[in-house]
């Protein structure tokens, strides 16, 4: 019996080969690029992740301070008379005091809270915030910890006019340029020799504004919000609001958006600072490669002013 049988395949023709390259190439680069989307997806979650947390924690110290500044132990500490003696002059000491685009020049100076134009870094502010602590009714010098700066050390009950707490913010780089916010206390007072000392407490901070709400009526309702160096009468504030722009590390943005407008961020944000052109309520964001994102918030100022 006769017919045909088919040829056995002995191997593919240059054609074949050369499709099965191409499709194999693009497989792998498809491949390669989704893994790197992921990669970078993942890393800018995380980032955006991170400065959550840490705006959290920032506004949290600083809100902790407002709620603290002005209060004053007028009382001894055991209830049985008055220390007026122990109060602190608003005229020296402001219970609220701040400047606009300011930095610390002497951050163990007693007197410096900075200085309006002085040079604060992206036109940073500063903030200083004053009160006094409180002590073990068997020891003065004893805090009993209900008290604390914005390092965390519990203040103690004052012993003069000027023994006065304090948490002071302001922005300032480290020596590899990296900017931060810094939190200037009156040290620890359990340390002899008591003196000013400053802390980063949230690195990546590339600008820190702040607004005052003035109350001129009496009323405790701020009438309106001026900078700095707009405050005539320190006793007027009754509420803070604050922002800042924290950054991200390297690499963890997906890179600017294609509308200019959606490449400007506002600190204190955007209906707040409405069409006002102080430097420094408009960031713009620079082409680097670093997530950021903004955090503001208003506290009001619950103690007397006086």
């Amino acid at each position: 019996m006769t017919g045909s049988f088919p040829t056995a395949q002995r191997g593919l023709t240059m054609v074949e080969l050369l499709v099965s390259l191409v499709l194999a190439s693009l497989i792998t680069l498809a491949a390669v690029a989704l893994y790197t989307v992921t990669g970078s997806s993942y890393r800018t979650i995380d980032a955006a992740q991170e400065l959550q947390d840490s705006g959290r924690f920032a506004l949290e110290v600083i809100g902790q301070a407002a709620r603290q500044a002005g209060y004053q132990n007028y009382a001894q500490r055991d209830g049985s008379g008055n220390e007026n003696t122990r109060r602190f002059a608003a005229t020296s000491f402001p219970t609220v005091r701040g400047f606009n685009n300011a930095k610390v020049a002497s951050p163990t100076n007693i007197d410096d809270d900075g200085a309006t134009n002085n040079g604060g870094y992206n036109n940073s502010d500063t903030l200083a915030l004053r009160f006094h602590g409180s002590s073990k009714l068997d020891n003065a010098v004893a805090p009993d910890d209900s008290m604390i700066d914005c390092q965390g050390v519990s203040q103690n009950y004052p012993a003069n006019g000027d023994d006065v707490a304090l948490s002071l913010f302001w922005v300032k780089t480290d020596s590899t340029g990296e900017p931060a916010l810094q939190c200037i206390s009156r040290g620890n007072p359990k340390s002899p020799g008591l003196s000013r000392n400053t802390q980063p407490i949230l690195k990546g901070v590339e600008t820190f504004q702040v607004m005052y709400g003035l109350d001129t009526d009496g009323d405790s309702v701020p009438e309106k919000w001026v900078s700095g160096q707009n405050v005539a009468d320190w006793k007027q504030v009754a509420a803070i609001r604050v922002g800042f722009v924290i950054r991200g590390a390297p690499g963890s943005s997906q890179g600017p958006s294609a509308n200019a407008a959606d490449n400007k961020l506002y600190p204190l944000g955007k209906e707040f600072t409405g069409s006002s052109t102080e430097a420094g309520l408009v960031f713009t964001l620079p082409n680097d490669g670093r997530l950021r994102r903004v955090f503001n918030a208003t506290f009001k100022l619950r103690n007397p002013q006086d």
